[in-house]
C-alpha cells in the first residue's frame, strides 16, 4: 500500500517538473485602424422592459439607410424587420426605423461598437451594464 502511495508522488512529481514551460515575450502586433465610418454590420442586445431578451442585428448602410432584424423573446420568440434611417454626427448615431415604430440613439465608442442610449445618456442597466451594438468588419454568414 505505501508502494502505491510513493508510486503516486513520484508520477505527481515528474508531471509537474515535466509541465514547466519556458514564456517568451508575445510578438508586437500592428495597430488596428478604427474607420471613422459608422456604416457596417452590427449586433447586439438592446433593452426591453416588456420581454426576456431583445436582440437586434442592423446593417447601417453609406446612404444613411439601416436594416434591422429585431428579434423578440417573450413567452414565443417574435422576429421582425425594420427598415428606417440613420444621422450619425458628434459620435452619436440617432436612427427612425419603420414609420416612426422605434426610435433608437447610440454613442459611438473609440472601437467602433454603439452604446444605446436613453434620454440623452449612455443606458446602464441595474448593474450598471451598458448594452452595446457590436460592430463586425466582417458580416458573419448565416
Amino acid at each position: 500500500m505505501k508502494f502505491a502511495y510513493v508510486l503516486s508522488a513520484l508520477l505527481c512529481g515528474l508531471f509537474v517538473a515535466c509541465s514547466e514551460e519556458k514564456k517568451e515575450p508575445l510578438p508586437d502586433l500592428p495597430p488596428v485602424d478604427i474607420p471613422a465610418t459608422v456604416f457596417g454590420f452590427y449586433s447586439g442586445r438592446l433593452p426591453c422592459d416588456d420581454c426576456k431578451l431583445l436582440k437586434v442585428d442592423m446593417d447601417l448602410f453609406e446612404d444613411g439607410t439601416i436594416l434591422a432584424v429585431r428579434t423578440k423573446v417573450l413567452d414565443s420568440v417574435f422576429v421582425d424587420t425594420l427598415h428606417g434611417t440613420y444621422v450619425y454626427a458628434d459620435s452619436v448615431v440617432k436612427m427612425e426605423l419603420s414609420e416612426n415604430s422605434a426610435h433608437w440613439a447610440f454613442k459611438r465608442d473609440k472601437v467602433g461598437n454603439l452604446a444605446f442610449m436613453k434620454s440623452g445618456e449612455i443606458y446602464r442597466d441595474a448593474d450598471g451594464l451598458k448594452s452595446v451594438m457590436v460592430r463586425f468588419y466582417k458580416k458573419i454568414l448565416k
